[in-house]
């Protein structure tokens, strides 16, 4: 009966004795819900053609299309060598094969960057660079718009390579907030 009665003691004490712990050990850690152990992941950006632009070129207050394209031109395209850049027109918009006119005639209006700098260029500037073949030559005319994007075609006259003496490109604006904001600028292959 004694050893009935200890053996009842003794789960009882130990029954108190682990009750006790567990409580205390529960007490002691704090609870952490299941949802703030999942983070979320980042979603990944999938494109198919042109990626985004992160940092895109801006149409600043007072300035025209055609001096943004121009501007967009110069950086993108020249990477800040002294350029004279030209706006022409399409012969033909509704065959963009034939390209950009690019006699000194055919030119409309231009400009003329330099490192840091850029002004309109004059008539003499323009007598100077068709006359000068080691000056880089930009052309570029406007060739669709549906009034939200617009496309120009550029071409790239840079000196020096006989075999390949020019690149083309094609430009895509997007018109936000009132402005004009350089969408892409790829290459076009004929």
């Amino acid at each position: 009966m004694f050893v009935n009665k200890s053996i009842i003691w003794l789960v009882l004490i130990s029954g108190v004795l682990i009750t006790s712990c567990v409580s205390q050990s529960t007490s002691t850690i704090p609870s952490v819900s299941t949802a703030s152990l999942v983070q979320p992941q980042p979603t990944s950006e999938v494109f198919i053609g042109i990626p985004p632009i992160f940092d895109p070129l801006v149409q600043s207050e007072n300035e025209s299309v055609e001096e943004f394209v121009a501007r967009v031109a110069a950086e993108d395209i020249s990477y800040h060598y002294p350029v004279l850049i030209a706006r022409t027109e399409l012969e033909e918009k509704s065959n963009l094969y034939f390209g950009i006119p690019s006699d000194k005639r055919d030119v409309q209006q231009c400009w003329f960057f330099e490192i840091n700098s850029s002004r309109e260029c004059t008539y003499e500037d323009l007598d100077s660079a068709f006359r000068d073949s080691t000056i880089a030559k930009i052309f570029f005319a406007f060739a669709y718009s549906d009034h939200v994007k617009s496309l120009f075609l550029i071409e790239y006259f840079y000196p020096g390579d006989r075999q390949y003496p020019t690149d083309s490109f094609r430009l895509i604006l997007e018109l936000k907030d009132g402005k004009w904001v350089k969408k892409s600028i790829l290459p076009l292959y004929w």
